[in-house]
């Protein structure tokens, strides 16, 4: 594959374009160097100002042990974390509010530390004590290092010492205080707790004197029943006792009453009463004996001796008199039997009422009796817990009292001495060096963006990654200047191309970009131009369906009729695509648009060769506009073409991998040509080869570069 038109037509492709140009980025970045300067100026200001001023420093130094020295006991030892914990406990407890309160309170740290306004005020206690934690620093050591260094600042040296001195004695009072957590707040708290306790145990007792009157007892003791609970026993049991008697009355009554037996043992026992009657025993002797008498008087005598009558009369008077006394009693005796029995069921009965009632009675009281009684139970409980906190509490106090006293971990290594050399300062030196800081910041940014920078910017990247050089290059359109350089490098390039097709027989060739928007529409037309001033009659046709560009269209035309409208016509006639073709201007080649495109593709139906080929005997040159080869498959068309192919690479745009990709394609289009062209190459006046060329351009004088410009840009 032929990959240039001509070795002459690229002459400065050979000159070496470093992309380490530190003016040259400078000048292109000069607003983004500007405003890091400015900022950098800014903070090294910022930071000048609040730098402090000179001051004086003093010094002393904590010792923590790992073992601590006790009293009592065998002093504890700290490991691992728990010496680390302790460590940062320790730098905390140097800067705690109370401490340096305390500090400030004592009259010599006044004296010495607070300050005077120009009315001679003195500062508040606030101020002051948020000046003394800001002045006082602690040394960034190890969190398991022994030693705590601890400075104090000070305006002057006067008292620096005697300040720290004392706030390091607070602090170590503080700190053997609270060996084990503040052991005077402990002792405060546990005697705070004891006198609860204490009180407590006179609360409970006087309770429990209450309950011992209303139940009538001395003492509560736990695992015996209580009085009340003996008494409702004993009364259950007598309960029971009169109901049994109750039912054996009853059962007696019964047996006396019920069935034919029943009156028979009633009977007997009537009769056995009645026989055991002292009385009726008596009055039946007295009878029998008047009867006797009686009898006696009547022997001998007939039954109708008056005598005999009267007497006879008389005994039996004395039988009736005998019956009825022995009837009579016999059924008094009956009904003193059972009246003794229902007697007895009916007191029974009393007494088996009144005792279920009583024993009621009894339970109900019990209920409270036995609240009551386990509530004093309780109560001794309480009263017992009470004491043994209270043996507790007294044995901690102690033990606390004795060892806050103790050396513990912390001890005074090395106290403050006066300072005598000023530190710090040095404002006007530190902001001078930020600003140059910032400067330098400010100049070699610009560079470190452009080194950073992967993108094509320079002709000497293109040649690394095509491999040959570019056939032409094309500024930027900033200026008139340099439009007059840009039209000489468009003329030398149709120069090239017209050669070329005089001494190779190309008649046609297409410029495709690598990305939208490179150029190449521009491009073609301007060549198209150039190559119509030098006498080659040169058509730009655009098969641009991708992005169609409206300069292919006629201004004063409202149709827009094309190439794909003469390519979709299967008898298309040369009149048809002649008619179509806009004549050249003073301004303008001539061109035929892609026309009318259902979408973004080129449909030619097989018919573009022979259309070219009618074309081609219109013109010499026919260039051709096609789409971005990274974007549209239409470039393919080139490849049955036979076209030369210029690849349009926009400088700063493309980076080198889509590069190699473009290329790439091409080579499987297998051209009979290809050239490449760097468009929109930027410069900067009086930093790089293109802006001293187009200097040389205006003033026709060569220039000089110094060996400063030779030593940064390596011309």
């Amino acid at each position: 594959m032929t990959t240039s038109v001509s070795a002459t037509a690229s002459a400065s492709a050979s000159i070496a374009m470093g992309r380490f140009q530190p003016l040259a980025s400078l000048k292109r970045r000069k607003r983004l160097a500007a405003f890091v300067v400015f900022i950098g100026w800014v903070i090294a200001f910022i930071i000048a100002i609040n730098l402090p001023k000179a001051y004086y420093v003093a010094y002393g130094t904590i010792l923590v042990t790992p073992k601590a020295e006790t009293n009592l006991e065998r002093g504890d030892e700290l490991r691992g974390q728990d010496y680390n914990r302790y460590v940062s406990q320790q730098r905390h407890l140097l800067k705690r509010y109370d401490v340096l309160q305390e500090t400030l309170q004592t009259p010599a740290a006044r004296r010495l530390w607070f300050k005077k306004d120009e009315d001679g005020n003195v500062e508040s206690e606030e101020k002051a004590l948020k000046r003394l934690q800001s002045a006082l620093d602690l040394s960034s050591k190890p969190a398991n290092h022994p030693f705590i260094t601890i400075s104090l600042q000070k305006e002057n040296p006067a008292g620096a010492d005697v300040i720290l001195n004392i706030l390091l004695d607070i602090y170590l009072r503080k700190s053997q205080e609270e060996t084990i957590y503040d052991s005077d707040g402990r002792i405060a708290e546990l005697n705070r707790v004891h006198q609860e306790f204490q009180s407590l145990i006179e609360v409970r007792r006087t309770r429990r004197l209450q309950i011992a009157q209303e139940l009538g007892v001395t003492t509560f003791q736990e695992g015996s029943l209580n009085p009340y609970d003996s008494i409702l026993i004993e009364m259950e049991t007598a309960y029971k006792q009169a109901r049994r008697n109750r039912v054996q009355a009853q059962a007696q009554l019964d047996a006396l009453q019920q069935g034919q037996q029943g009156t028979l043992t009633l009977e007997a026992l009537v009769r056995e009463l009645v026989a055991a009657d002292s009385t009726l025993t008596t009055l039946t002797t007295r009878l029998l004996e008047r009867r006797s008498l009686l009898t006696s008087e009547m022997v001998g005598m007939t039954p109708e001796n008056p005598s005999y009558q009267r007497l006879q009369r008389e005994v039996d008077k004395l039988d009736i008199e005998l019956a009825d006394a022995e009837t009579r009693l016999y059924r008094e005796i009956k009904e003193r039997i059972l009246a003794q029995r229902r007697a007895a069921i009916y007191e029974a009965r009393q007494i088996e009422n009144s005792l279920a009632e009583e024993i009621n009675q009894q339970r109900r009281e019990a209920t409270r009796y036995a609240s009551l009684y386990n509530e004093a139970l309780d109560i001794n409980k309480d009263i017992d817990r009470a004491f043994k906190q209270l043996d507790r509490i007294n044995g901690r106090i102690e033990a606390l009292m004795i060892e806050s006293s103790a050396p513990g971990f912390v001890r005074i290594y090395a106290y403050a001495r006066p300072p005598e050399i000023p530190q710090g300062g040095g404002r006007k030196k530190a902001l001078l060096v930020l600003m140059a800081l910032g400067l330098l910041l400010g100049l070699s940014l610009p560079t470190l963006i452009d080194l950073l920078d992967r993108r094509l910017h320079t002709i000497n990247e293109v040649n690394k990654v095509l491999g040959f050089p570019p056939l032409a290059w094309v500024l930027e359109r900033e200026s008139r200047e340099h439009e007059a350089l840009i039209f000489d490098q468009l003329r030398r390039l149709a120069m090239a191309l017209y050669r070329d097709r005089q001494q190779h027989d190309t008649f046609y060739f297409a410029l495709t970009s690598v990305k939208p928007d490179g150029g190449a529409t521009t491009l073609t037309l301007e060549l198209a131009h150039r190559l119509s001033e030098l006498g080659a009659r040169t058509l730009a046709l655009e098969l641009n369906a991708f992005k169609p560009d409206t300069r292919y269209h006629d201004p004063l035309s409202r149709k827009k009729e094309g190439l794909a409208d003469v390519l979709a016509k299967p008898d298309w006639t040369p009149e048809q695509i002649e008619r179509l073709i806009i004549p050249e201007t003073s301004e303008m080649p001539a061109r035929l648009s892609v026309g009318n495109v259902a979408d973004r593709h080129l449909i030619t139906y097989g018919r573009l060769p022979a259309l070219l080929s009618h074309l081609n005997q219109l013109y010499d040159v026919i260039l051709l506009d096609t789409p971005p080869i990274l974007l549209s498959a239409d470039t393919e068309l080139l490849g049955e073409l036979g076209a030369g192919i210029l690849l349009v690479i926009e400088a700063g745009q493309i980076y080198p991998h889509e590069l190699k990709r473009a290329v790439s394609l091409l080579e499987r289009l297998d051209p009979p040509v290809v050239a490449a062209i760097f468009n929109r190459v930027k410069t900067i006046h009086g930093s790089d080869y293109f802006s001293n060329l187009m200097t040389e351009y205006q003033t026709g004088d060569k220039q000089k570069p110094s060996w400063v410009k030779r030593l940064l840009w390596n011309n």
